[in-house]
Order: structure tokens, then C-alpha cells, then sequence
């Protein structure tokens, strides 16, 4: 059975370990953007930060005692004076584990992170995905985001030495 709680700080090796199968993702897609895999400890720091901050906190599913997937989220301002300032939640990593994908945590994760967003003032929902994850993609899709935006990157050419 399914169970969505808030991270604490006694989930950090499991968040880690998930965090490093989204790390692996994205380095075979891009290695040239990020990291190869390591030690999942490597990333400790990075996802303790994401996790019962003020303005912060990480959600993790749970099945049969065990962490299989975890979801971060932030309340944001904007406060640019080309656009209407407002609050907004911004879903950050979202893991499941390989074992368990399908079967509806994702969405029961990013269920949990707006509804922790939108009960703190937050008046829209933001996430960033890169291109190659196709998957990510249709899932949000499914949950009703929608592309806003299109941001677009170019490596400098390699000149010799």
C-alpha cells in the first residue's frame, strides 16, 4: 500500500540512492551537462536542503516500509516588474524507482507537492523537464501542465589548443 509522507532527515540515504537514478538518466542523455554517477552520499547536501525548510520540503512514497520515490517542491516569488508578482510553487526533482514506476506514484507525489504549495499562498505551478525526458514530459502533460516557455542552450564550438 502506498503511503505519502514529508521527508525527514532519516530518508536522505534513500533520496540519495533515487536521486543518483535521475542523475544517471540525465548524464546519458547529456553527459556533457551532468555528472557521471558516484557515491549517492555525493548528493547529500543538495537534497538535505530540500527537505523541511521554511519555504521548502520533500515528499516521499512509501511502500511497505521502503522509499521508492520522492518529489521536491519550493514556494517561490516573482517579483519581476515585467510580470504579475505572485507566489508560485516549483516542483523540483521527482524520482520514482525503477521497480515501481507505472503505478500511479508519481502522480500521487506531485499531487501531494502542490497541494503543499497551494496551501502556502501559492497561486500557480511551475517544473522544469529537459526534452529528452519523454516520459516526465507525458506524465506532467497528464497532470495538466502545459509548455510556457522554451529555453534553449548552445555549447561553444571546441577550439584547439
Amino acid at each position: 500500500m502506498l503511503h505519502v509522507r514529508e521527508a525527514t532527515a532519516s530518508d536522505l540515504p534513500a533520496i540519495c540512492a533515487l536521486g543518483g537514478e535521475v542523475n544517471a538518466l540525465h548524464h546519458q542523455a547529456w553527459p556533457h551537462l551532468f555528472a557521471p554517477e558516484g557515491s549517492p552520499e555525493r548528493d547529500r547536501e543538495h537534497w538535505q536542503q530540500s527537505i523541511a525548510g521554511e519555504n521548502a520540503t520533500t515528499f516521499v512514497a512509501v511502500v511497505e516500509g521502503v522509499v521508492v520515490g520522492f518529489a521536491t517542491v519550493a514556494l517561490l516569488k516573482e517579483t519581476n516588474s515585467l510580470l504579475q508578482p505572485l507566489s508560485y510553487g516549483r516542483i523540483g526533482s521527482v524520482s520514482v524507482a525503477k521497480a515501481h514506476r507505472g503505478n500511479g506514484i508519481g502522480p500521487a507525489l506531485m499531487a501531494q507537492a502542490e497541494k503543499w504549495a497551494l496551501s502556502r499562498g501559492a497561486l500557480d505551478l511551475r517544473l522544469n523537464v529537459w526534452s529528452f525526458n519523454q516520459h516526465a514530459l507525458h506524465v506532467y502533460k497528464e497532470l495538466g501542465y502545459v509548455v510556457r516557455s522554451v529555453n534553449l542552450g548552445k555549447l561553444p564550438p571546441v577550439t584547439g589548443a
